[in-house]
């Protein structure tokens, strides 16, 4: 299957991937337990200072979904973690709207949002997408009948609590290859988000776009800086996701065993 990529100036959106919020005494509370997990949850007053340092960009924040004209920053929320609810209202007060990913197998499950919940954001303005149904781990090393599954039940469940299906995706791990791609496609995606640190898009059978990830130590001085484009900060954010993204591609166990104990130091 053959892409084209557009130009870097074609488009000026710029998304932002967090996960969960929640004060760090909580973390094995919420969202997915764990050294790794706990690495991407920001505490609420660091996040809170990642919203005032991107609304002094004056940049405009709102979803993006497929087809709808690009605004100049998207903040997403992955895996469906139970701050979700919190994190909307957080974004409310400023007139904001989010875009969560959610990882359907964890639906009404402890730590993470219910059914209703996820009706409720959707009612209240955030958009809704899958972040497939069990979140693998590499989901680019999956066959081909095993992504066909993740993207259509997750779709499936979706549209049933939405009362129509998701257009958007995100893949976990940001583990990307053509094969996710084409069955995002065949599922009906028409929107997918990856986790390479870029505002170049990608067009094939749908549109890919790539965003900037927070960690629980990303300072809002550097989010703001991906968000404005700054190209030292998202120069160095390019060059680590580079060289994890080849670590995984040579030896996984080996890359995860070295991220659990890194994060066990921490």
């Amino acid at each position: 299957m053959r892409s084209r990529r557009r130009p870097a100036g074609a488009s000026a959106v710029r998304t932002l991937t967090y996960h969960d919020v929640v004060a760090r005494d909580r973390r094995e509370q919420v969202g997915f337990a764990g050294a790794l997990a706990a690495r991407y949850k920001l505490e609420p007053d660091l996040f809170e200072r990642h919203l005032e340092a991107l609304a002094a960009t004056d940049l405009q924040v709102r979803p993006l979904d497929a087809g709808a004209p690009p605004s100049a920053l998207t903040l997403t929320f992955d895996d469906g973690g139970g701050s979700g609810i919190e994190v909307a209202g957080v974004l409310e007060r400023r007139g904001w709207r989010g875009q969560f990913f959610v990882t359907t197998g964890r639906l009404d499950s402890p730590g993470f949002l219910s059914s209703e919940q996820v009706a409720e954001l959707a009612r209240r303005g955030h958009l809704i997408g899958s972040h497939s149904h069990t979140h693998p781990t590499y989901m680019g090393r999956l066959a081909k009948q095993q992504l066909e599954f993740e993207w259509t039940e997750s779709r499936a469940l979706l549209a049933q609590i939405l009362g129509e299906p998701p257009r958007t995706a995100s893949v976990p791990g940001g583990y990307l290859s053509p094969r996710v791609i084409e069955t995002a496609a065949d599922a009906g995606y028409e929107l997918l988000f990856t986790s390479e640190p870029t505002a170049r898009v990608r067009t094939a059978r749908l549109v890919v776009r790539g965003r900037y990830t927070i960690w629980a130590t990303t300072a809002a001085a550097a989010a703001a800086g991906y968000a404005r484009g700054d190209p030292l900060a998202c120069g160095r954010l390019w060059l680590e996701w580079n060289a994890k993204k080849l670590a995984k591609r040579i030896n996984p166990s080996a890359y995860q065993a070295l991220r659990r104990v890194r994060a066990r130091k921490r």
